[in-house]
Parts: C-alpha cells; sequence; structure tokens
C-alpha cells in the first residue's frame, strides 16, 4: 500500500529540522508525513528518493530507499545550473506529482504576461540587455531606467540609471551614486553586472510625498479546493534614498487602501483597489493557460505612479510572505503558510 507522505523538495536539505514547521503544515493538511529531498537526491532509474522521512511520533529518519510519493511540493530557490537542471530532469521524468511548476525567468514570464490584451496595458516597457551599451540606448529613449537581474529575487542586484544635461548618473542600493560621462559610468555599470543576464525596465516615479519609492504586493494562492484566492495585499515602503521598496532592504509594510488614501482621492483609491482586485484575479489562470502547466501561488507586485496609473512590475511563484504577517497578523500568515500545503492535499485526493 503506498504511503501518504507528501513530498518536499528543496534546493540544499542541511539540517531536516529546520522543515519541521513544513512538516506540521503538510501533517496539519491531512498527509501521514514527509519525505524531504534535494533534486540530486532522486534516484531516476531505482525510482526511489535519497532524503529524509518524517512522521508524527519520531524524528527525522535518513533514507536511500523510500519511494516516490504521489504529491509534492517544490520550495527550493536554485541558483547553480546544476541544481536547476536536475531539478527540471525530477519534474519531467519522475511520475511525482508537484503541484507547481517553474515559470522561466523574468523575461519569460514578460511574454506570456503580454499574452493577454488585459494584463498588457499595466506592463512597462522592457527588454533583455545583451550589452552595456543597450542599456544606454534605452536610456536615451526613455530618460531613467531600471536595470534587474534576469533571475533576481529580493530587490538584490538592481540598478537605475538615468540621462541628463549633466551627464550619466547610475545608482545602486547601499553603493555609492556613480555620475560622469558615458564612458566613465558605462565602466562602472560593467563591473556591476559582472556579465549575468538582466533586464531593462522604464522607470516610472512611484515615490510617495515624502520621496519614499513604495509597491503593493498582491499574494494570490490556490485553496484546499483548488481555487485561486487572494490572500492579502499590503504595500511595501522603502527605506529613505532606496531605489528600491523591498522589505529585506529596510522598507515598511502598510494595509493598501489606507496609504492609497494619504495619496489619492477616495474615487482614485476605489478604482485603484477594483483594479488591483480584478487583475490579481485574472493573471494566476493566464499565466496557467499560456504556460500550459501548474502553479500554486504568486507574489504579484504592482505600483502605482504619481499620475495614479496602475502598473504590474513583476510575478514572482516563490514569493516571500513576511509582507502579510507585518500588516494582517501571525494568524493570517498561517494561514497564507498552510495554503500549499492544503492544495498538494487536494491534488492527493484527487489521484486516490
Amino acid at each position: 500500500m503506498k504511503t501518504n507522505l507528501l513530498g518536499i523538495m528543496t534546493h540544499r536539505i542541511g539540517t531536516p529540522g529546520r522543515y519541521m514547521r513544513h512538516a506540521q503544515a503538510a501533517i496539519s493538511a491531512g498527509f501521514s508525513g514527509v519525505v524531504l529531498f534535494a533534486p540530486n537526491g532522486v534516484r531516476l532509474k531505482r525510482k526511489r528518493i535519497e532524503g529524509f522521512v518524517y512522521v508524527p511520533g519520531s524524528n527525522w529518519t535518513k533514507t536511500s530507499s523510500c519511494e516516490y510519493p504521489s504529491v509534492a511540493v517544490d520550495i527550493g530557490y536554485y541558483t547553480k545550473r546544476e541544481t536547476v537542471m536536475q531539478s527540471i530532469r525530477v519534474k519531467q521524468h519522475s511520475p511525482i506529482r508537484f503541484t507547481g511548476f517553474a515559470s522561466g525567468n523574468k523575461w519569460t514570464i514578460q511574454q506570456h504576461l503580454l499574452s493577454s490584451s488585459t494584463i498588457e496595458p499595466h506592463l512597462l516597457p522592457t527588454k533583455p540587455m545583451k550589452a552595456t551599451a543597450d542599456a544606454f540606448s534605452f536610456a536615451r529613449e526613455h530618460g531613467t531606467i531600471m536595470i534587474k537581474p534576469i533571475n533576481g529575487k529580493g530587490g538584490k542586484g538592481i540598478l537605475k540609471l538615468s540621462d541628463s544635461n549633466d551627464g550619466w548618473t547610475l545608482r545602486r542600493n547601499g553603493r555609492a551614486t556613480v555620475s560622469g560621462s558615458e564612458m566613465t559610468v558605462r565602466s562602472a555599470l560593467r563591473r556591476a553586472t559582472g556579465g549575468g543576464g538582466y533586464l531593462l525596465q522604464k522607470w516610472i516615479d512611484i515615490r510617495n510625498k515624502e520621496g519614499r519609492v513604495f509597491d503593493i504586493r498582491a499574494l494570490v494562492q490556490k485553496n484546499g479546493s483548488g481555487e485561486w484566492e487572494i490572500s492579502g495585499t499590503a504595500v511595501r515602503e522603502g527605506p529613505p534614498h532606496s531605489i528600491t521598496s523591498n522589505i529585506c532592504g529596510g522598507g515598511r509594510a502598510y494595509d493598501t487602501k489606507q496609504y492609497l488614501e494619504r495619496l489619492f482621492e477616495p474615487a482614485k483609491v476605489d478604482e485603484l483597489t477594483d483594479r488591483l482586485c480584478c487583475l490579481s484575479q485574472h493573471i494566476p489562470p493566464h499565466l496557467e493557460s499560456d504556460y500550459g502547466r501548474r502553479f500554486t501561488e504568486f507574489g504579484l507586485d504592482f505600483a502605482v505612479d504619481r499620475s495614479g496609473t496602475l502598473w504590474l512590475l513583476e510575478a514572482n511563484i516563490k514569493p516571500g510572505k513576511s509582507v502579510i504577517r507585518k500588516v494582517y497578523g501571525d494568524e493570517a500568515a498561517r494561514k497564507c503558510f498552510l495554503l500549499p500545503f492544503q492544495y498538494a492535499r487536494y491534488l492527493a485526493v484527487g489521484q486516490q
């Protein structure tokens, strides 16, 4: 008889006790326990898993021959090419049914978003940076641009390039601003990007009255019935002089409607919150349909410029949830954490 274990795949196990919270979430959703593994622990020829098993009433047990679970969640962040390829092989060549699949880099996601006539008007001009010269050409066209790592997360590595009558300026959080001729700034940009993949995106003024950058995170997740629901929205406000709004960089979190009411008239606030809700409900099923694959949750990052126009900046498949805790409290954060496991149980029951 097949055991009722939930698979949990991650990039590196380290100490399995770090994943006790995940194991308890799986058990609360109706699983008998979990098998924790990394992509390189899946033995495709033997159809077995090397990893750790946890069931209530016992400790984590190392195993070299656990059978495949029927359903698994992928919580890993794969940065090395080797582990990326290993995770892809596991998902493509094993019968394990994952709750969600990879979405590709930011440029790939952008192409799928552009295929929706509902989403397209809310997307900023964006293109890949193949050479540093591309950034200067794009900045001449748009004045100021953002330069983002194509596989980045958490706002790390983002730069801001501006073209003005006084010359060029390159800014990066936590680093000194570089100003001067195109040759000087291009050299600095080349050092900063280090040959990695980057996207160029038109900059818009999303600073509040105090000059702080802010955006809106909408967390959209599948529930225990397999349906998409908006778990919450919250404003993320960056620290003074920051070019991004990420919480991990020292930012703060606020209730969305209350924050917008400080900036716009009531009618405009209602318009923005309604549009935000409609887009948040539309984007996940559109991406599932356009990709032709299953997803579990999205962190949708929206921005509102000073004219009151709503823009979609990014769609993340493995979003951080700390902003939900900061605004709505521990119980709301716990619900958000549990939902992916409840969805996994929904898939598992459907296979029985």
